[in-house]
């Protein structure tokens, strides 16, 4: 089932071609992040920092990049083997290698790297000015592994790891544009075009 959108009717695209601008600029802060620490470069430090208000960046949840040793480019900062480890650091140590942290915990990496998949799907499903978006169930079975993962584990009752993370956050992140998109596009259009009928149709 669709909800229609409260904005009225849609109009161009804008809203679609603005959040994937954002998103892919985001991403890029990111991902440049670590490569910047290992230049030591200040540029990466004020990243580092700004990221904080985004995520924990605890390092046992934490994925790294790690130019050298036997570990893969991109892998996980600490051993992931239930262990909790309070630490923050944007260059953790594992098996006395040095990694380089990804700026945002690994769930953040999977959430928005699939809020940019999610957006980049969005026109196979829907119009790419669509004001119309899934039922809120929808919404909610994609929340529901996030919820689990991170409730259980906030308790005390287990501790997850990064490839559950990165999964949950997937799942979720692939969803939010379905969401957020139509705000955007009925947004702007009313914005663009105020007290007008758009001739634009919505699906």
């Amino acid at each position: 089932m669709q909800v229609a959108n409260p904005f009225g009717p849609a109009g161009r695209p804008y809203g679609w071609w603005l959040y994937l601008a954002a998103m892919v600029a985001f991403l890029g802060l990111i991902f440049v992040t670590p490569f910047l620490e290992q230049a030591g470069s200040p540029a990466g430090s004020v990243l580092y920092e700004s990221f904080h208000y985004f995520s924990h960046q605890l390092d046992s949840r934490s994925l790294c990049y790690f130019p050298r040793g036997p570990h893969s480019p991109i892998g996980d900062c600490t051993a992931q083997d239930g262990t909790f480890h309070p630490v923050r650091t944007p260059m953790p140590l594992r098996d006395g290698i040095t990694g380089y942290k990804i700026p945002v915990c690994a769930r953040c990496v999977g959430i928005y790297l699939f809020m940019l998949a999610g957006g980049l799907a969005w026109p196979l499903f829907f119009k790419s000015n669509s004001i119309r978006w899934p039922s809120i169930w929808i919404l909610a079975i994609a929340l529901a592994p996030v919820a689990i993962d991170g409730t259980t584990q906030l308790f005390g009752w287990r501790e997850s790891n990064n490839s559950l993370r990165l999964l949950s956050g997937a799942i979720m992140g692939f969803a939010l544009p379905f969401y957020i998109i139509p705000l955007f596009n009925g947004i702007l259009s009313c914005l663009r075009r105020p007290g007008r009928a758009d001739s634009g149709r919505s699906g």
